[in-house]
């Protein structure tokens, strides 16, 4: 599960970088913008996995068009929290499909246990 947030990257006196998330609180930095790039995807990681396993809903993305800085840059940062998560094991679950469904499924050779997370995932707006 991937997500996408604005990051405000403010840049300091001796070359780094400062970041901020608008929705989250706390920050990271970088000594240049190639650390400051990989720190900020790892602190987003970091955020949603801890959101995601207290049961917290995920903000919604503020507009990256809204945003505006006077000493940086900002830009969209993704991130993929599902291997930080604390209950990441999977569990069996038996589902009912209609028999024609599987057919064509199977012809296709569908992982099933793929498209329903991904389903899930969707349904439940993560």
């Amino acid at each position: 599960m991937k997500k996408t947030y604005p990051a405000i990257f403010h840049k300091d006196e001796n070359n780094g970088y400062w970041i901020e998330f608008p929705e989250f609180g706390g920050g990271t930095e970088g000594e240049d913008l190639e650390d400051a790039m990989k720190n900020a995807r790892e602190m987003l990681e970091g955020i949603l996995a801890s959101y995601l396993d207290e049961g917290m809903a995920l903000p919604i993305a503020s507009d990256i068009q809204k945003i505006s800085v006077n000493d940086g840059f900002v830009t969209m940062i993704q991130a993929d929290p599902t291997p930080f998560l604390k209950n990441n094991k999977a569990i069996r679950k038996n589902v009912t499909v209609p028999e024609w469904l599987v057919r064509f499924a199977d012809r296709e050779q569908v992982n099933y246990s793929e498209v329903l997370t991904q389903a899930l995932e969707k349904k439940l707006q993560l």
